[in-house]
């Protein structure tokens, strides 16, 4: 429309006085001019042009000037007065491409499930697509840790077994004949109470028996520091004593503080023993005298006496002494022997 324009603004600026588009229609055309039939026509549709447009100019609607996009960052209700006008020409090739952006297809987002798409509002304001909001980050989760392995179970510890059964044990081991066994055990309930007094004293006999007498004596030692009054480590003193030959230590430490021979017939069988070895039989003899009082079915409280008897030439005594102590029976064979050859030779002579 521009180029209608101009033409005419042309048109009414050769007519003197013209004060609107509709009196360049009149004029009066100048002076004839020889042309040609072709450039006459020509000059017509030009008119007719002419006047056409300027009829649509005058009373046609009018035209919608294209709203310019409004600027980001600019609200929808700004004035225009306040937007710079644009460029026609660097409007089109903008309008263009903002046109084949908004209709281009989104990149798929890298997040498992998209959004649904938002319809685009009418508005210049809100055309610009918004922008695709960013994938959630993924969370690597983090493994599983593996399950700890049970701990083995601890080994169940051993019932703890008292000083007491242990003694018994030993006292099991020892008659049975097993004196490894019956040591082991003694040493147990010692190791458990200390205090123990007759497991120290069978311990002190056992390794007397088995010539260990060192060792005998140091258990001794201890067991007398502990308790001196305790007569079962007197007993094992004077056994330790007579093996080792020595009757007077043994008749020495017996008579210490010596039990009722009621209560602890085996103290005054020691002591009757160490007395004969000594050679004082008629202590002896009254020990045995006693002893078999006391114990009249016992053969070697009866084979005790008579041998004393026998040495302090009572013959007649002797000699009813053996036999009962041979009719009683379970006297040692080297015990018996010499009971039958002393027997023989105590025979009257007739």
């Amino acid at each position: 429309m521009s180029l209608i324009n101009r033409m005419l603004r042309d048109l009414s600026s050769r007519q003197p006085g013209s004060g609107n588009v509709m009196s360049g229609i009149q004029v009066p055309p100048d002076a004839p001019r020889a042309s040609s039939p072709l450039a006459r026509l020509g000059m017509l549709v030009v008119l007719v042009v002419a006047f056409t447009g300027a009829l649509y100019l005058m009373f046609g609607p009018p035209l919608a000037k294209p709203k310019a996009p409004t600027p980001r960052g600019m609200s929808a209700g700004a004035s225009p007065a306040s937007v710079p006008e644009a460029d026609p020409a660097a409007a089109a090739p903008r309008l263009q491409l903002e046109t084949q952006l908004a209709t281009a297809p989104a990149t798929a987002p890298t997040a498992p499930a998209p959004a649904p798409a938002t319809p685009a509002p009418t508005s210049a304001a809100t055309s610009a697509p918004e922008p695709a909001a960013p994938p959630k980050p993924v969370t690597a989760r983090a493994p599983r840790p593996a399950a700890a392995a049970p701990a083995p179970a601890a080994p169940k510890a051993a019932p703890k077994i008292s000083a007491e059964e242990h003694y018994a044990q030993a006292r099991r081991a020892l008659d049975r004949g097993d004196d490894a066994a019956a040591e082991d055990a003694l040493t147990a309930a010692l190791a458990a109470k200390s205090d123990l007094h007759y497991a120290r004293e069978d311990l002190a006999n056992l390794l007397l028996r088995g010539g260990r007498y060192a060792e005998a004596e140091m258990v001794l030692r201890g067991g007398i520091e502990l308790d001196p009054a305790f007569a079962g480590y007197r007993r094992a003193g004077a056994r330790l004593d007579l093996a080792r030959d020595r009757p007077a230590a043994a008749v020495e430490l017996l008579l210490r503080d010596p039990p009722p021979i009621e209560r602890d017939v085996e103290y005054h069988a020691l002591l009757a023993s160490a007395y004969q070895r000594l050679g004082r039989h008629e202590e002896a003899s009254r020990g045995y005298r006693e002893l078999a009082r006391v114990q009249p079915d016992e053969a070697n409280w009866w084979a005790g006496y008579a041998l004393s008897r026998d040495a302090l030439d009572d013959a007649a005594g002797a000699l009813a002494a053996y036999g009962r102590a041979r009719d009683l029976g379970g006297l040692d064979p080297r015990v018996l022997e010499h009971i039958n050859q002393r027997t023989v030779a105590l025979q009257p002579k007739g």
